[in-house]
């Protein structure tokens, strides 16, 4: 069977039924993939997992709007739906659901939804209202869908925890499921924003994972602010000069830890090679 196309909420609606059997039949298990195209490897590992987790598999595309910033990449964000639809189909998807702005925002939508407490450090410090965007349109393709799962990857480790807060907060009967990081075979990890580098840039992003990886197995031997030195420096030795943070937070709610309770403890990196902003964690 070939993947379905859809691309107004009717027509998700529609769908969804059909595959769930009938209107009146839901016994079926519906998982979402909600992304905004450029379809990567990463991107088809998560649909790999919805497989396992659910009977019908739903992948979104849209490149929300209301997540980028003025001086972000918006008009530039890569779109190739064709390419992305027939990707999400040899993985096996079953309805790839493509809305468009006025879909998913009409002309007196006024509603945006904030998780402030997990919003507001790492990326939320720089990307005012980027997690606000983020929320609002998963949200609403939760709502949309009735999904019974969705896929997410850890590389996007805070919008993780600010997508199972929402769902939690907001009685959303959904199970978010997390997948690792994807990485290619150099420990970079893949994102669509990758294919903005060039040969000598990528070989400079090879090292964050390095880095991070050297700085985990000595973590609980030192001081927290040895191993951030040791990043920063490493980062920046090997031609890293444009660093946005590099910090060590609580992996369930992003806190600040300290020396005398380092369990649960996470890296967190966000770097610039050129213009490209590239992002990075590891469990220590």
């Amino acid at each position: 069977m070939s993947i379905e196309v859809i691309r107004d909420l009717r027509g998700l609606h529609s769908s969804i039924a059909r595959h769930r059997n009938g209107p009146l039949n839901t016994a079926a298990s519906l998982a979402i993939v909600p992304t905004m195209g450029a379809i990567h490897e990463a991107h088809e590992a998560l649909v790999v997992e919805a497989k396992k987790n659910a009977n019908i598999v739903l992948a979104t595309i849209f490149v929300n709007p209301m997540q980028f910033g003025e001086n972000e990449d918006l008009d530039k964000y890569p779109r190739s739906e064709e390419e992305d639809i027939k990707r999400l189909e040899d993985k096996g998807c079953d309805i790839v659901y493509i809305p468009e702005n006025k879909t998913m925002y009409p002309d007196d939508f006024d509603l945006t939804i904030n998780v402030p407490k997990l919003s507001s450090v790492l990326c939320g410090k720089e990307r005012k209202n980027h997690f606000q965007g983020v929320a609002t349109v998963v949200a609403k393709l939760l709502l949309q869908s009735g999904a019974d799962y969705a896929i997410f990857g850890e590389k996007d480790y805070q919008q993780l925890l600010i997508i199972t807060s929402l769902v939690k907060d907001l009685d959303i009967p959904c199970q978010i499921v997390p997948i690792n990081t994807v990485r290619d075979n150099n420990g970079l990890a893949i994102s669509s924003r990758n294919q903005y580098l060039n040969p000598k840039q990528i070989n400079i992003a090879n090292n964050i994972n390095i880095i991070m990886t050297e700085a985990a197995k000595n973590f609980y031997n030192v001081d927290i602010n040895e191993t951030i030195s040791f990043v920063r420096k490493s980062i920046e030795k090997v031609g890293i000069n444009k660093i946005d943070y590099i910090e060590i937070r609580d992996n369930h709610n992003l806190e600040n830890i300290s020396n005398n309770n380092k369990s649960n403890a996470r890296l967190f990196i966000a770097v610039y090679i050129d213009e490209v902003r590239l992002i990075d964690n590891i469990k220590l």
